[in-house]
């Protein structure tokens, strides 16, 4: 079981549901079986990046790997060596060339700005699709290179644009995917872990049902849990 079934199962679990059991049918749909009626699948909501040709890309999998990439830098890098701490802040557009040779190539920038350091803060180019802008420091940090932020301009634009976009990507593949075995079970839910809006605020809730028109299908029920808290969810 995954992280996204696991807080699945404690929001079923919340429902009243009497038994929540986990493949019920062995490695396929559906993931949990709610009192012997309810067929409920699981996904992430994540974002995904088009590339023509070739099946979307899930965007955090990739963002996580590099944030961890960078930060990992930065901590090598270690403290001031010349009195002064740097903002760190990177950007993302794909399609990254080089995506493999981008930790040598960052430390080698860091490195660069280390032996010759300038003032104000400045834009360097890593590789195509990935850049770094450093940042003065308001006082010295526990490391020289300290990480401030980071920006993916695929993962971008309005809030609601973006969670109807994957929505309905993530609806239609769950949809195929239970094709086969939809008649076994009257009833069926997408339950979606929202890495997107994590669970969005009560007033985006709102302005979602208003200005979003998702197709459900034959779903009888689509919901997004905050992945911080399976307890806070709403049904769209």
């Amino acid at each position: 079981m995954d992280d996204a079934e696991r807080l699945s199962e404690a929001f079923l679990r919340s429902q009243g549901f009497d038994t929540v059991e986990y493949e019920p049918d062995g490695n396929i749909p559906p993931d949990f079986l709610c009192d012997s009626r309810v067929a409920v699948e699981v996904r992430r909501l994540n974002h995904h990046y088009h590339s023509e040709g070739e099946r979307p890309e899930a965007l955090d999998t990739k963002a996580i790997a590099l944030w961890d990439t960078v930060k990992r830098i930065l901590n090598e890098l270690g403290p001031p060596t010349n009195g002064r701490s740097w903002w760190v802040c990177y950007t993302v557009r794909r399609p990254v060339k080089d995506f493999k040779n981008i930790p040598k190539l960052l430390k080698k920038a860091l490195l660069e700005v280390r032996h010759d350091p300038r003032d104000g803060q400045q834009k360097i180019p890593v590789v195509e699709g990935f850049s770094i802008k450093i940042i003065p420091a308001e006082k010295i940090h526990d490391l020289e290179f300290v990480f401030a932020s980071a920006s993916d301009r695929d993962g971008s634009g309005w809030l609601l644009d973006m969670m109807q976009t994957n929505l309905q990507l993530c609806i239609d593949e769950k949809s195929k995917k239970i094709d086969r075995v939809r008649s076994c079970y009257p009833t069926w839910w997408l339950v979606l872990v929202d890495m997107i809006g994590w669970g969005l605020s009560e007033f985006d809730q709102e302005l979602f049902r208003d200005s979003v028109v998702i197709d459900k299908g034959d779903w009888a029920k689509v919901i997004l849990i905050d992945p911080r808290d399976p307890n806070r969810f709403f049904e769209i």
